[in-house]
C-alpha cells in the first residue's frame, strides 16, 4: 500500500503565475525543503513536456539526486512525475485550481510505493509532511512576492 502525503495552499495569484514559478527550475531551492538545486537533466531546454526529465539535489544529512521523469503535463492545471530512489518510487502530482477571482488553491500529493517506502517509520512520515506543507508555504510567499 503506497504511503501518500497531500496539502494545498491558496494562493493570492492566477494558475499562470504559480505555473511559472514552479516551472522555473532555479527557484525551487528557495521554496522546497532540502533542495539544494534542480535543473533539466542533460541540458534538455524543456522537461516541461511528457517524458521530459529534470533532476533534483537534496540534503538529507547525505546528498540523494533524484531524477523524476514528467508522466502528465497541464500547463498551469496539473503536473505529475515519477521518480525513484533507495527502493522508494514517488509519484508526485501539482495541481492549480482557481476558485476565487485571483485566488489559486496549489495542491501538492505524492504517492510512496517500493520496498523502501515500507521502511518509511511514523516519524519519516511526519517530516515528509511537515516538509510538503512548509513547501507549500514558501512556493506561496514567493509567488506572491513575484505577482
Amino acid at each position: 500500500m503506497p504511503r501518500a502525503v497531500h496539502h494545498a495552499i491558496d494562493v493570492s495569484a492566477t494558475p499562470e503565475a504559480c505555473w511559472k514559478v514552479l516551472a522555473d527550475l532555479t527557484t525551487w531551492p528557495r521554496w522546497f525543503p532540502r533542495a539544494k538545486w534542480a535543473s533539466s537533466l542533460n541540458g534538455d531546454p524543456d522537461p516541461w513536456r511528457i517524458g521530459g526529465r529534470f533532476e533534483i539535489a537534496f540534503d538529507f544529512g547525505i546528498a540523494v539526486t533524484v531524477r523524476p521523469v514528467v508522466e502528465e503535463l497541464e500547463p498551469a492545471r496539473k503536473v505529475r512525475w515519477v521518480g525513484s530512489g533507495f527502493g522508494i518510487t514517488g509519484n508526485h502530482s501539482y495541481t492549480f485550481g482557481s476558485h476565487a477571482p485571483g485566488l489559486t488553491r496549489v495542491t501538492s500529493h505524492e504517492e510512496f510505493s517500493g520496498p523502501g517506502a515500507l521502511l518509511m517509520t511514523a516519524r519519516i512520515r511526519r517530516m515528509l509532511d511537515e516538509e510538503v506543507h512548509l513547501s507549500l508555504e514558501r512556493f506561496r510567499d514567493l509567488v506572491e512576492t513575484r505577482h
